[in-house]
This record gives C-alpha cells, structure tokens and sequence, in this order.
C-alpha cells in the first residue's frame, strides 16, 4: 500500500553507488510490488533501511533487522530488502543522499536512523510526498508522515538510576556517570535522573564523570577525581560499568552498585567478577528494528498506528544475568525479542494511554 496512492516522479539526484556499503536481500522480482490493498495483509513488498552511522549497538540493531526480514520474506510479505550505511561519520549530508538514491529504487518501506533530526527532514519529507511508508528509528522528528519507533530518553535515565537507589537503601553517596553532554538525549536523561534524586536527600552527589558512555572513558575520568571522593556507594547513568569496577579496583576501593553496558563482552565480565550487589544493565534496545517492522506491517494493512510508538528499553537484572551471557557473542547487545503479537499488543496499549511492555524472554 502507497501513502498515498499516486506518485509523485521523483527528481532527486542519486549517490554514486560506490559511496555506499550496500547489503540486498533479493528474491523474486525486482520491479513493483505487490502489497495489499487497504485492510489486507501485505505481500510482496520493497523495504529499505538508511543508517546513519555504525557502530556495535547500531551493528545489532541491522542483524535483527536482516534475520527478521529475511523471515517474512520466507512467508511472501517482504520480497526485497536493503540496508545502507552512511559512508561518512554521522553526516546527515551523505545520508540525504543515500536516501534519495533509495528513492529512485521504489521501496514500500523507508526506515531511517538519521544522523541528524532536523537536517533529514526535507528528504524524508520527499519520501512523503513519493507516498512511502515512513518509519523513523531510534529519534524523533517532525515529518508530515514518518511514524517514530523509539525509546525515550527521560526512561532511559530513570531506568539507569532507580535500581541503584533501591540497591543503596535510598542513601548514601553517588558519582553520576554523564553521556554526550550537551546532546538533547543526554539532556533529557540527566534531568529526569536530577528529578529523582530530589525525591531522596539521603543520596548525596558526591561528582559527576563525563564518561560518554563509554566505559574506557569513564575509567579514565573516576581514576582521576577518586582519590579525593568519600566512600561511593553507586555510579548510577550512562552504562560504562566495566570501566567504572575496574576504576574502583585499581584504587583498591570496594566496587560500587554500577549500570553495566548490554553487550557480551560486559555481561560476561559482570558474571566472572562476582558481583552481586544490585548492580544491573539497562540501555537503548536494538530490537527497535524488529517492531519497526511490524510497525510498518500494521501501517499497510491500514491499521490505526500512534504517531509516536514509544517502546521499553532493555534491561537486565541479576537474574537474568546467566540468559544473556549464553545468549550474546562478545560484541552483541542483548535486545527485545519484539514479534508481530508483542508489537500489535504494544500498538493497543499505546492507543488505549498505556505504557508499552516489553515481550517475556523465552
């Protein structure tokens, strides 16, 4: 199904294809396809995916995008599928023209993760206009027709915090653990954990790291200021983990409740270290790209889809700790496992004002 139905000849110049690192998943006919009509069930259709940069996460986000696509098109729903990366570093520049090289390939589908929510626009809002099923991944942005399919930011903090003030008893002295300062996600994720904090006036906050959520980094800014700092009890905010106990370590100070990274690597460090002391794991979720899907599935068969699909985050507790690490290879991010039933259960309870669940593990 076209959003809508005619098109507009579309007169974007397209990227050299050379600029890009193109993966296809091709079967049958290339040409037009053959997705239904209002209230019928999808077949046959094109479905492209525009990345804005690359890096671990993001590489998890793409292989469940590509495992599930390849599903559905073993089941007729999906008959091609591609995934661009950007060339450059997170420019918004070479992916406007990735996308329009996208374009002229008629997909039914767009999704985007764009490298900048404002300097896409005009693009995505020429897919818009070409009548294409827009998703927008992992951001917001304001376009005519673009459902967002994402996290939110605010939780992300919440979610980063409130297990390490339960571990601590609400009391006792905290270093905050900052990300990209002076980016909106981060903003939003500092001030909803500001917010909470003065619900408890025993936590006292003790500094605040710059580490960017990354744990070598955070490593390198606590080994610098702890020698000066009081006993810490918990280094609440953006994961780095690893870093943080391996900080705490080198100065031979007691490891303190920390947010561990989701990926293999730190979970599996975080189950050989023995830790037990209420830390956790808690980041954005790369299965965003297999709700997308389904997301843009319910679109087709012209179903009534929030404007804004906000989803659950991942996040690991002690006990699930032992599933993870089986599960994950070193550099995998553990995410949801969204399926068509948990992704329309999500859509009914965004509709009815409710917070989305994330789907049980298996």
């Amino acid at each position: 199904m076209k959003f809508p139905n005619i098109r507009r000849t579309l007169a974007a110049t397209a990227a050299t294809a050379a600029a890009m690192l193109v993966i296809t998943g091709c079967a049958g006919d290339a040409g037009a396809s053959d997705s239904a009509a209002p209230g019928g069930e999808p077949k046959g259709l094109k479905v492209a995916l525009s990345n804005g940069f690359v890096n671990g996460w993001r590489l998890t986000l793409i292989d469940k995008f590509e495992t599930e696509a390849e599903k559905l098109k073993a089941d007729g729903i999906v008959s091609e599928y591609t995934v661009v990366n950007a060339p450059g570093e997170n420019s918004a520049t070479e992916q406007a023209s990735q996308i329009r090289s996208l374009l002229l390939q008629d997909p039914d589908v767009l999704m985007v993760i764009p490298a900048s929510s404002t300097a896409l626009v005009p693009v995505v809002e020429e897919a818009c206009t070409a009548g294409i099923n827009v998703i927008i991944l992992d951001a917001e942005m304001d376009t005519s027709c673009g459902t967002i399919v994402r996290n939110d930011y605010s939780q992300w903090g919440a979610d980063s915090l409130e297990p390490a003030i339960e571990a601590i008893g609400g009391k006792g002295n905290i270093v905050i653990n900052r990300g990209v300062v002076g980016s909106q996600p981060e903003e939003a994720f500092h001030n909803r954990q500001l917010e909470i904090l003065e619900e408890y006036p025993d936590i006292k906050v003790a500094a605040e790291v710059n580490g960017f959520c990354d744990s070598a980094t955070a490593q390198k800014e606590l080994v610098g200021i702890l020698g000066s700092l009081p006993e810490i009890a918990a280094v609440p905010g953006c994961i780095g983990g690893m870093g943080v106990i391996q900080a705490f370590e080198s100065a031979g100070r007691e490891a303190p409740v920390v947010v561990f990274d989701t990926d293999g690597k730190s979970l599996t460090f975080w189950k050989e270290s023995g830790l037990d002391n209420g830390s956790f794991a808690a980041l954005t979720d790369p299965g965003l790209s297999v709700a997308a899907l389904y997301v843009a599935l319910a679109k087709e068969r012209g179903e009534e889809v929030p404007v804004d699909v906000l989803l659950p985050l991942v996040q690991i507790p002690q006990s699930d700790l032992d599933y993870w690490v089986e599960a994950l290879a070193a550099d995998e991010y553990a995410a949801n496992p969204w399926d068509e039933k948990s992704v329309n259960d999500a859509i009914a309870a965004l509709l009815a004002g409710k917070t989305a669940e994330a789907p049980a593990l298996s």
